[in-house]
């Protein structure tokens, strides 16, 4: 008896994972005021054409599976993270990630998005220690471009009361700023350039901290 139930279960689930992503698309469609043609003019703008009657026999169950290159294009149009439209988060507790991997929603997102749920390190040279890598670069890119705006700001508020006895209070919060902003900026750079040792591609920097990638100082405020 278990093993027909098991069978039955393997047999239902590529329908059943595809009726998911059907409801999300359709919860999310929506929710945004997209019609069917919206929805079907947004994948093609992507370069992926999805017919509108297509995506209302998705929506209406008649399909039993997706192209990746479906449920891609359907969760970029619709504003959506991958992982949201394979994963329903909202509405139940546990999912079953495949025919028998039954997880909680939250350490089957965790395994789409490569994430490390129970806080245990990734083994080096994994694809997931590589994540991990690019993640904490994104957090280092954050965290230089806030110190580096904060630092601005306060030498440009302390230039407007020059003489004044707030002056010294705002010009010495200047002077820590920038340190603090100087060593994200000098952290972000050796990071950048570790990863390139190791055949990565950081993502482009914003604008405000070009300055990175050079090998011209930054400008300095004071």
């Amino acid at each position: 008896m278990y093993s027909s139930f098991v069978t039955e279960s393997k047999e239902q689930w590529p329908a059943a994972l595809t009726a998911r992503i059907a409801q999300t698309v359709k919860t999310h469609r929506v929710q945004r005021g997209m019609t069917t043609g919206d929805l079907s003019a947004a994948c093609a703008a992507r370069g992926v054409p999805i017919a509108a009657n297509t995506i209302t026999k998705i929506e209406k169950g008649q399909r039993d599976s997706l192209k990746v290159e479906e449920a891609l294009v359907l969760a970029h149009a619709l504003d959506l993270p991958l992982v949201a439209l394979l994963i329903p988060l909202e509405s139940q507790s546990d999912v079953d990630l495949l025919p028998e991997v039954p997880l909680s929603v939250w350490e089957a997102a965790a395994w789409v998005t490569g994430e490390d749920y129970l806080g245990e390190a990734p083994p080096a040279g994994s694809a997931r220690a590589v994540l991990a890598v690019f993640r904490e670069h994104d957090v280092d890119v954050r965290t230089a471009l806030i110190s580096t705006r904060e630092a601005h700001s306060r030498r440009l508020q302390a230039r407007q009361v020059l003489g004044s006895a707030r002056y010294e209070q705002l010009a010495r919060q200047a002077d820590e700023l920038e340190r603090m902003a100087h060593e994200d900026c000098t952290r972000l750079k050796a990071v950048r350039e570790q990863m390139r040792a190791d055949g990565l591609q950081p993502a482009p920097l914003p604008s405000a901290l070009d300055f990175v990638d050079s090998t011209t100082p930054a400008p300095a405020d004071s």
